[in-house]
């Protein structure tokens, strides 16, 4: 079984930077130093173990809010549910689109 380290909030309870999703856990921390600095030394960040598959998961759904939180800042009159939610839908309808091209090319 495969797996990747990722880094873990303790304080917001939450994995968080899915650009750190590494193959050792030295490559982590090194990321997590080059992207956050000192504050890297904070108790709050823990390097953990993951599922290959569920790491996969858990980057898509990081990327997802990242993405939702950057269009609510723009758009402050909408729910952030709402937008969470429409950037699943959309994130959803563009894989099932690429699927389809792969069986049309494969044909």
């Amino acid at each position: 079984m495969e797996y990747r380290y990722m880094i873990w909030n303790d304080l917001k309870k939450e994995y968080q930077f899915p650009q750190i999703c590494e193959t050792t856990e030295k490559g982590a921390n090194t990321l997590l130093f080059k992207l956050i600095g000192n504050d890297a030394y904070k108790y709050r960040f823990k390097i953990v173990k993951v599922e290959k598959e569920k790491a996969k998961s858990i980057v898509k759904e990081l990327k997802q809010k990242y993405k939702a939180e950057r269009i609510h800042r723009e758009l402050p009159n909408i729910e952030f549910t709402e937008i969470l939610e429409l950037v699943k839908k959309n994130a959803k309808k563009v894989e099932e689109e690429r699927w389809e091209n792969i069986n049309l090319e494969q044909r």
